[in-house]
């Protein structure tokens, strides 16, 4: 069961990250002429001639879909943290930075191996051998694919709304079901929660408008219930629950 929760969370966070990247390709006709102007009046005022190391990557028909279910992740994720209305569609821009970083240097880095790898000598060939390109162009690429990888895992906010997410698909997490819950754990639950179900089994007392946040694995159940000061969550043992999902809720 961990190890398809695990399985569960990675997929969700490809697919996140998958799209925010494609929504970072799909603002690439903003972000391109953007930065050109932003370089061009730095170059005016520096008098220098200032370009961009890599080429940034361009629009993509293929990320369009992803980017239009982008979209409606940051509208859905953005009604819990408000935030994540500005902070997500940001955090493509940056993806998209660090893609066409690692896109560019990749083709830059398989020409420079070509080049080494050919037995005709010519000026170019000898001029990467002695700068050390292909190595460079080689590190810039991992640099940009780890980055891509991992950066919204800690700038995206959304950390905790992914693992919830990951959690339904796995089935650990349980919405609104019926507990059944033995003494001491069930003198702990608030008596507004408790229900009068007809069939409850003998030493248990039901309860319902709980939430199951971990079951299927370890020696523990965690349940989430709403008091007079918030949401408490009481970790209570496998033996002394019963869980019952209801199929209506």
């Amino acid at each position: 069961m961990f190890l398809l929760a695990a399985a569960c969370f990675g997929a969700v966070y490809a697919l996140f990250v998958g799209c925010l990247l494609s929504l970072g390709i799909c603002l690439s006709f903003i972000v391109r002429p953007l930065l050109r102007g932003i370089f061009w009046l730095w170059g005016k005022i520096t008098r220098a001639d200032v370009r961009p190391g890599y080429e940034l990557a361009g629009f993509n028909w293929f990320a369009l879909p992803f980017a239009l279910f982008a979209v409606l992740l940051v509208l859905d994720l953005g009604r819990e943290d408000v935030t994540l209305y500005w902070g997500l569609p940001l955090l493509s821009v940056g993806l998209y930075l660090f893609y066409s970083a690692a896109r560019d240097a990749g083709v830059r880095f398989r020409h420079g191996e070509r080049l080494l790898a050919s037995a005709i000598a010519m000026p170019e060939k000898d001029v990467f051998r002695r700068s050390g390109e292909v190595n460079k162009y080689k590190n810039v690429q991992l640099m940009g694919i780890a980055v891509v990888a991992l950066l919204p895992l800690f700038l995206s906010g959304a950390f905790g709304y992914l693992l919830e997410g990951a959690m339904r698909m796995a089935q650990v997490r349980i919405e609104a079901p019926a507990i059944y819950v033995k003494a001491p754990y069930a003198t702990l639950l608030p008596e507004a929660l408790a229900s009068r179900h007809p069939r409850v089994p003998e030493g248990y007392t039901a309860y319902i408008g709980t939430t199951v946040l971990f079951k299927g694995f370890g020696n523990m159940t965690v349940v989430a219930f709403p008091d007079a000061n918030g949401t408490r969550q009481l970790a209570i043992p496998n033996e002394q629950i019963i869980v019952e999902r209801q199929s209506g809720g």
